[in-house]
């Protein structure tokens, strides 16, 4: 353990955790070269968004309970190995059946690989550094977004879809031999609550509250951010030139947020702090169909959102993971996993509900019901800070 942020084996985290964002995200900017190479519909290729959403937040935690009594460094070491070949799966993929399974097999390897990762940190930093390495390693998702995405997005135009899959595969082939290099041989977690303590720990208020807060957040992100394309076409009013800028302003504000999470949980209040910016957020949400009149005051109205959408992650990961570690120690790869599983639940379901208001009562409807959602959430950060301290059983977030 070691008193810095940026260790060998965090920074490793971080690449394994950018390398992860890059193979999720990248399908959203190259749908169009996949139904055409594949000769299926845009529609049906762009259901594999929602495909991996479901497999993550459904494989996630059954995967991560059945390893959980396994040495962390040799189930980190096999889901790399599982997620190296769904990409190889990806790339020879013949059919749009084969793809969509290579990213349901990508998706559970992802989510475990992530949450069997974020166990690390425990005992690579001490105390006052651990928020900020968990808040770096959510960052390598952002990172994804503003350089991975749109350096595959070219080299897909020019190389074709499967080119972008060599590249992730030599990026996670370099990133496996440096955990390989850097990561601890860590064995499982010390269990001292018997065999029953993941199911205590699902019923506990505090961890399914905390759960919540991601699901209810996301909820309200993804309402918005789904459509962020038509959003700043068709009501900001951006040129097809521009759009691009705009997207990756928003991947460079959205990883800011998730840097700024960090110290919040380390330094400014944890969730106390959240249950506030979250309605700052959803000020911002029911703001928005009148902001878009205005190309400037809309696109403030989102980069704003955008520095406020991430705040809660770093605080959520960090509550639940230290309620396993002090309550349920041979349940915390699972609690590890809650945070990521809830937010792709919360993708899932904004996913159908964006598209049910975009197809009823159009797309300036969007901002409202994500403000309801995120409204939603900070009540639930309000209770689950209320809990925690009537029981006694506070943490450093709450």
């Amino acid at each position: 353990m070691e008193d810095r942020l940026f260790t060998p084996a965090v920074v490793t985290l971080i690449l394994l955790s950018f390398v992860m964002g890059t193979s999720e995200f990248i399908v959203m900017g190259i749908l169009p070269d996949i139904s055409e190479g594949l000769g299926v519909r845009y529609s049906l290729v762009g259901g594999l968004v929602s495909v991996f959403a479901l497999s993550y937040a459904v494989c996630t935690p059954v995967i991560t309970a059945v390893t959980g009594r396994h040495g962390r460094f040799r189930v980190l070491t096999a889901l790399v190995c599982v997620f190296l070949l769904s990409d190889i799966l990806t790339l020879i993929s013949w059919d749009y059946w084969s793809l969509a399974l290579s990213r349901v097999v990508t998706a559970a390897s992802s989510g475990s690989l992530l949450a069997v990762g974020m166990t690390f940190v425990m005992d690579l930093v001490t105390p006052r550094y651990r928020a900020k390495a968990v808040s770096w390693i959510f960052a390598g998702f952002s990172i994804s977004s503003v350089f991975g995405v749109p350096l595959g997005t070219a080299m897909s135009h020019v190389l074709g879809w499967r080119s972008v899959f060599v590249l992730i595969l030599a990026m996670g082939v370099a990133s496996a031999l440096l955990a390989l290099r850097t990561l601890p041989r860590l064995g499982a977690p010390e269990s001292t609550g018997g065999s029953g303590g993941a199911g205590r720990m699902m019923r506990d208020p505090c961890i399914l509250l905390g759960a919540c807060v991601t699901v209810f957040g996301a909820m309200g992100m993804y309402v918005i951010y789904t459509y962020i394309t038509p959003i700043l076409e068709e009501e900001i009013g951006f040129p097809d030139s521009l759009v691009s800028v705009g997207l990756m302003a928003m991947g460079a504000v959205l990883l800011v947020s998730n840097l700024v999470s960090g110290r919040i949980a380390s330094e400014r209040g944890g969730l106390r702090t959240v249950r506030l910016t979250y309605l700052a957020e959803a000020a911002l949400m029911f703001l928005l169909p009148t902001a878009v009149a205005s190309s400037v005051l809309g696109m403030a109205d989102l980069l704003m959102m955008g520095l406020l959408m991430y705040l809660f992650n770093s605080s959520v990961q960090m509550h639940l993971m230290e309620i396993a570690s002090r309550d349920y120690p041979e349940a915390i790869t699972l609690a590890s996993s809650l945070n990521p599983t809830s937010f792709n639940i919360g993708i899932t379901v904004a996913s159908l509900l964006g598209g049910a208001i975009y197809d009823t009562v159009g797309i300036n409807s969007l901002g409202y019901a994500a403000g309801v959602c995120i409204v939603i959430a900070s009540v639930t950060a309000f209770a689950v800070c209320r809990i925690c301290r009537a029981e006694g059983r506070g943490t450093s977030v709450t």
